[in-house]
């Protein structure tokens, strides 16, 4: 069922989305402790045994004709050749899985694949979570993670080199989001988890402080030049990416990018590190020119969702089963006007009937003259998909908003942001359950600011 939603609705969800519809999530997302073979190679018509440990499921399942299971337990178990097996935890909201091989020598071996550097033979990120996801000051979480066909795991912020499949127990000081890198011999795939801290946390002074980050004038012609200054309080090490490398603690750098660059400076201390950006716009040189992408800049947003009335942050990129909404890229995929696109973003409103999901770009800089050009439609297969694409300046009304569902193509639509001309301002990226949220694969196959 499609609706008509009035202006102040829509300047309303573009600040913080909308409410409708409440979820109830599980008090207790399930995880995988252990779940290992021993022993893990066997001669042919030898026995391994399956252990595991898991909490806070409800439901827990092995696969290879075993069934379902206790939260913890063991298994005998002789396969007649190499085999994986295939742990599934579920609890009312959350499904996780873990995999354990049995090696068997002596017998036929399983055909190996080709090797081929395609997304094919990437690392298969199963999931990576964090648990509880929300905090006090001093309190631990437990990061829980499962990959496949990956030589290495790494996860930042200090967690370091990990086993392929695993748990910790971390304690932060501060809202962080971690990024687990898998990689192998093709490549490398990478997956975040957030943790939210409130209560008593460190004084604000003993975090870097960013006083001020500019580029000037943020607009400049082809061939020229622009002043970079900053001013940064209590950090140990201040660097800015594009070449300029670590600078002083307060400064200035003229640069003379060839085209429209985001400058990103990062300050760090031993309580962490803060981010922010300076945009600088190159005009001339004729044709189109790209100011901004909101494609190519989505894992540098701020991704949200109401769940009743608790605004509710979410990663990127997101799982494709979270069902709190997620955005994520999305490669070689097929929309539904039957073409394949290299790259497209996916945003899923939350599994709600009018459901939502809004990202927040921060100090994008609009040129004279400036467009806002986007392509979206839905992922192909999405038969009962039926969204709303909302786009424009924080606490707006929206610049684009366009109904799209599935028998209806992809949509490419352009509009005018000369209101917004020479002004660096906040943009939201929004998209809204028409009434039921199935199959919503919503798809921006382009968001971009042109001039």
């Amino acid at each position: 069922m499609r609706k008509l939603i009035p202006l102040s609705l829509l300047a309303m969800m573009l600040v913080v989305g909308c409410t409708c519809g409440g979820i109830t999530i599980g008090s207790q997302q399930p995880i995988i402790n252990s779940f290992n073979a021993s022993p893990a190679s066997v001669s042919a018509g030898e026995s391994s045994t399956l252990s595991w440990t898991v909490t806070g499921a409800t439901s827990v399942s092995i696969d290879q004709g075993i069934g379902n299971v206790a939260l913890m337990g063991s298994r005998v178990v002789a396969p007649p050749a190499t085999a994986i097996y295939t742990l599934t935890a579920s609890s009312s909201s959350v499904t996780v899985t873990a995999t354990a091989q049995v090696v068997v020598s002596g017998a036929a071996p399983p055909p190996s694949p080709t090797p081929s550097p395609t997304p094919t033979g990437l690392p298969v990120i199963n999931y990576f979570t964090i648990y509880p996801s929300s905090v006090t000051f001093g309190s631990s979480v437990t990061m829980s993670w499962s990959v496949t066909n990956a030589t290495a795991v790494t996860i930042d912020n200090g967690v370091g080199t990990m086993p392929v499949s695993g748990s910790t127990t971390i304690m932060p000081v501060a809202d962080t989001i971690y990024t687990l890198t898998a990689t192998n011999a093709v490549g490398s795939r990478m997956a975040t988890a957030s943790v939210m801290v409130s209560g008593i946390s460190p004084p604000s002074g003993d975090m870097p402080v960013i006083d001020y980050f500019t580029a000037a004038p943020p607009i400049i012609s082809s061939g020229g030049s622009t002043m970079l200054s900053w001013s940064i309080t209590n950090a140990t090490s201040v660097v800015i990416d594009n070449g300029i490398g670590t600078v002083a603690s307060s400064g200035s750098s003229l640069v003379s990018p060839d085209v429209s660059t985001n400058y990103t400076l990062t300050a760090i201390n031993a309580y962490g590190y803060i981010n922010q950006t300076a945009s600088v716009l190159v005009t001339g040189g004729g044709g189109v020119t790209t100011a901004y992408d909101f494609v190519e800049q989505a894992p540098s947003a701020y991704w949200w969702t109401i769940i009743g009335s608790t605004l509710t942050p979410l990663p990127f990129p997101g799982a494709l089963n979270d069902n709190r909404g997620f955005a994520t890229y999305q490669n070689n995929i097929k929309l539904n006007d039957g073409n394949t696109y290299t790259r497209v973003l996916e945003t899923h409103p939350q599994w709600v009937n009018n459901g939502w999901i809004s990202g927040k770009y921060t100090g994008v800089t609009v040129p004279p003259g400036a467009k806002l050009r986007i392509k979206v439609g839905l992922i192909n297969g999405a038969s009962a998909g039926d969204v709303i694409f909302n786009i424009g300046k924080l606490g707006d009304p929206a610049t684009i908003n366009t109904n799209v569902f599935y028998a209806g193509g992809v949509k490419t639509l352009e509009s005018d942001l000369s209101a917004y001309a020479g002004q660096t301002i906040d943009f939201v990226l929004n998209v809204n359950a028409n009434g039921s949220s199935g199959q919503d694969w919503a798809a921006w196959a382009e968001a971009k600011i042109i001039y």
